[in-house]
């Protein structure tokens, strides 16, 4: 009887040894697998956002879109349509919207027209794309405009006897456009564009049409 509890004794023992090392390194695997993703983590930076460039506006050309000839604006008003052919080039690498855009036209020195426009208009990272802006002046809205902001410069032209009333200019411009004669020029241009993001910025711009030569 002695023989057989001492016989158990020692399979006991022997199966604990071997079960011994097994449970070491199935517990040394456990951890080591517990700290290996805390070893290997790093801290989540947040991506910084890149700041918006503003585009670079260029007045490319004029063109005419709509002419009627000249009629004296103190018998009847006489429309005119230009085109304003724009060149939007986008500096970034990530589309942008043209939200609107502004501008005063000026024929010579003086200012005939302010011009708004708000048609959404989109310019892939690093292209440039091309708006064309159409614009009605009238001669009698013109000829207000000459009179109420350039009063003083038409009364020393009338003195130098350069012209004879506001209507010889606008009479001279009318005729004039067809072969573009004088400078047409865009003044205080401003412009708001924005990214996918939401993030806006505004550029500003001038241009000068020469007449022909």
């Amino acid at each position: 009887m002695k023989k057989i509890w001492i016989t158990i004794l020692m399979v006991f023992v022997i199966i604990g040894l071997a079960v011994a090392p097994c449970g070491a390194t199935s517990h040394g695997k456990a951890e080591g697998t517990d700290k290996k993703p805390m070893m290997d983590k790093k801290p989540m930076m947040a991506k910084k956002q890149e700041a918006l460039k503003p585009p670079v506006i260029k007045l490319e050309r004029v063109e005419i879109a709509s002419y009627w000839g000249w009629i004296d604006p103190a018998k009847s008003s006489t429309p005119l349509v230009l085109a304003f052919v724009f060149a939007l080039e986008n500096p970034n690498k990530t589309m942008v919207m043209l939200d609107d855009l502004k501008f005063t036209v000026a024929f010579e020195d003086f200012e005939v027209n302010t011009v708004m426009y708000y048609d959404d208009n989109y310019v892939p990272g690093g292209k440039t794309d091309y708006l064309r802006v159409n614009v009605v002046l009238d001669s009698a809205v013109a000829n207000g405009m000459l009179l109420v902001s350039r009063g003083h410069t038409l009364i020393e032209m009338i003195e130098r006897k350069e012209i004879t009333k506001s209507h010889d200019l606008l009479e001279k411009w009318w005729k004039g456009v067809s072969d573009f004669t004088f400078p047409i020029s865009v003044r205080n241009g401003t412009a708001t564009f924005e990214d996918p993001k939401g993030q806006v910025i505004r550029a500003s711009f001038e241009g000068i049409f020469s007449p022909k030569k």
